[in-house]
């Protein structure tokens, strides 16, 4: 065999070897991927396996993958000589460092490029508010957008996140992740903005509830609760629009409040919709004594 040949022969055998240690490594990602998504519900180890899950979808799925071929480029290195070999060790421990010094690079360019137009914000708001904490934060700067239902949308979202999430559902078995992330804070002075300041009714509406549903988190702010019984009030009196009322009353349904359980059960004495007037009903009540 010619030089020209062997050469052509050892560089399809290290593609082989690349090609192969890269599918290996992907499979056992999805794998262990897998098993430990099993194991999430395992006190003892669900700490670990919802960092390993949150490093997998924050853009580091792309590790294995390169640290599988850097491995196989490191095993085709053994049977090679000379210049061969030291690319083989060059290109096997490059691929075992990328993922070292890619993945933080990765993440922060994850999604950078702005959405454009009312529809692709509000779905992309959608799609950040529970993906990772870099994203619900890209949520921030549209709760001052001049287009009012793209602020509706992010005020929404502010309120119902992976933060807000985490925190609200934490049991003893599983206490929060994100209690002293410092956009838990972010988020509540935002929220606290659109309620004082913002110029649509709507807007004020759903940080009022953003607030309130989340004591745990923003804790207890009475201005939510004296803007969602202004709302329901005013449901009674003018026509307000009707996704309003049902904010309030879902709102109205959560943390106890005696003026926000008057403002219910006023409307569902007065309204003529019989599904409000049963969704008032059930938010007037007063949870039961333990």
């Amino acid at each position: 065999m010619s030089r020209d040949a062997a050469g052509r022969a050892q560089h399809a055998r290290l593609q082989g070897a690349l090609l192969g240690g890269t599918l290996l490594a992907t499979l056992f990602e999805v794998a262990l991927l897998m098993l430990t998504a099993a194991l999430r519900r395992v006190p003892a180890i669900a700490p670990a396996a919802e960092a390993f899950v949150r490093f997998v979808f924050d853009g580091g799925w792309f590790a294995f993958p390169l640290a599988g071929a850097g491995a196989a480029a490191l095993l085709a290195a053994r049977w090679r000589q000379g210049a061969a070999r030291a690319r083989a060790l060059v290109l096997g421990v490059t691929l075992l460092l990328a993922p070292f010094v890619a993945h933080p690079a990765i993440t922060q360019l994850q999604g950078e490029s702005p959405p454009r137009g009312r529809r692709a914000t509000i779905t992309a708001i959608l799609r950040w508010t529970f993906h990772t904490p870099h994203t619900v934060e890209r949520i921030l700067p549209y709760a001052t957008s001049p287009d009012p239902e793209i602020r509706e949308q992010a005020t929404v979202a502010m309120g119902e996140n992976l933060i807000v999430s985490d925190i609200e559902h934490a049991t003893g078995g599983r206490p929060p992740r994100y209690a002293d992330h410092p956009l838990r804070g972010r988020l509540r002075d935002a929220l606290l903005a659109r309620l004082a300041a913002d110029s649509s009714e709507g807007v004020r509406a759903e940080a009022a509830r953003a607030l309130w549903k989340a004591p745990r988190t923003f804790g207890v702010h009475r201005a939510a609760a004296e803007t969602l019984a202004a709302v329901l009030d005013r449901g009674i009196r003018a026509g307000v629009p009707e996704a309003l009322v049902w904010s309030a009353l879902d709102a109205a349904a959560g943390a106890p409040d005696s003026a926000l359980k008057a403002a219910a059960a006023r409307f569902a004495a007065t309204t003529g919709d019989t599904e409000l007037a049963r969704v008032a009903r059930i938010a007037s009540r007063w949870p039961a004594s333990p």
